[in-house]
């Protein structure tokens, strides 16, 4: 086959979130399966900057990434408007050879003319929104979201050949907007369990993070944005009075650091969480290996890659019901709560009270990862779907 996927922003980008470590995720694995991948996406980075020229995935047989110039990061950044004229231009030249189009996102100007040329070529198309349809996030939803939605992007769900769900919530959200139950599918995403295996050991681990050896060390990581609970998870801390408890944030910032360190010293935290930045790669390894706990204290999820690494690295959950991972308790690879900062912080203090309990959600975490959403498990379930449109 013949694949196109469209995204705003790629790997690494991780200043814009988990879909682009997903898309990179499954166009490797579609590439590495024999078929031929083309990515359509921006060279948008951060807030800031660019995609460095280095940092291009170029070097993956049958998988190429057109990375096209964004007019503007600002808007990119702050209101997802990307603009991006070269996708126009390419995708007429080149458009016809494709046979089924994946798009991802959902409020992004690119999404409408990819649609339209869907439509006039007759090309399959599928739709990951990628939790943008979720009740919170529509009550939250910008005046250019709104309008997105009521001129374009009812539209782009209707038609669309299949759309892909990640949680039975995000089902539901999507029957609101009348689509046919045959043409939604649940499914999660996935991950390598061999990307986050590392050498280093434990304690060489949390000497690079200068960690204490024998703290409990609880992390979280994902954007630092309010939509992800962190209001919650420091006023949890507050109540965890064990010293022998730490606490890392890690995660690049999406525009709620500055109110995140205003309430670590209001609440005079300094001593109890550590902030390290956005981590990737070896670096994120290395942090899970030096954690004993994962917490995810979000108010919404599509569905999040955060947790699935954590999980896929061995560490046992505490997460929320905004995460819509029901998994996780039906399988005991952790606790889920409410979004409360008592319940939070009762969940921590009994996971590191009990050391045993730990292990076992840990194993339980692993093996969840490895049986229903291995890198395999979910790219072959792909492929069914591209095979099942065409």
């Amino acid at each position: 086959m013949k694949i196109l996927q469209v995204v705003p922003y790629f790997y690494p980008a991780w200043a814009y979130g988990g879909p682009a470590k997903l898309v990179y995720d499954t166009s490797k694995y579609f590439a590495e399966s024999g078929n031929e991948v083309i990515v359509y996406t921006s060279d948008s980075y951060d807030q800031n900057s660019r995609m460095p020229k280095n940092k291009y995935v170029t070097d993956i047989p049958n998988l190429n990434i057109r990375y096209f110039k964004n007019l503007n990061n600002h808007l990119a950044y702050v209101y997802n408007i990307f603009i991006t004229p070269g996708i126009i231009l390419r995708s007429l030249t080149e458009f016809y050879k494709f046979d089924v189009i994946h798009i991802h996102d959902f409020y992004t100007t690119q999404n409408i003319w990819i649609t339209l040329l869907a439509l006039l070529y007759h090309k399959p198309y599928i739709l990951s929104v990628h939790g943008c349809l979720e009740e919170k996030r529509i009550a939250q939803r910008s005046l250019f979201k709104k309008l997105f939605l009521s001129f374009f992007g009812r539209n782009m769900l209707i038609k669309a050949s299949l759309v892909i769900a990640t949680s039975p919530n995000e089902v539901t959200a999507y029957k609101e907007y009348e689509i046919p139950e045959s043409r939604i599918v649940l499914c999660g995403h996935g991950v390598d369990l061999n990307e986050f295996v590392t050498k280093v050991t434990k304690l060489e681990a949390r000497k690079h993070f200068h960690l204490n050896q024998k703290d409990i060390v609880v992390t979280f990581l994902g954007r630092i944005h309010q939509i992800k609970g962190l209001d919650n998870l420091v006023k949890a801390i507050r109540m965890v009075e064990d010293k022998n408890i730490h606490f890392v944030i890690a995660g690049s910032n999406d525009g709620y650091l500055p109110t995140l360190k205003k309430d670590i010293k209001k609440y005079k935290l300094n001593n109890k969480i550590t902030l390290v930045g956005t981590c990737f790669g070896e670096e994120k390894s290395q942090l899970f290996k030096a954690s004993d706990i994962f917490v995810y204290p979000s108010y919404s999820e599509g569905f999040s890659l955060g947790i699935l690494e954590a999980a896929a690295a061995g560490l046992p959950l505490i997460i929320t019901t905004g995460c819509h991972f029901d998994e996780v308790g039906k399988q005991k690879a952790g606790i889920i709560v409410t979004p409360d900062e008592k319940k939070i912080a009762d969940a921590i203090k009994k996971l590191c009270v009990d050391q045993e309990l730990r292990q076992k959600f840990g194993q339980n975490a692993k093996q969840l990862i490895n049986t229903q959403y291995s890198m395999k498990a979910i790219g072959d379930k792909f492929i069914n779907f591209y095979k099942k449109v065409l």
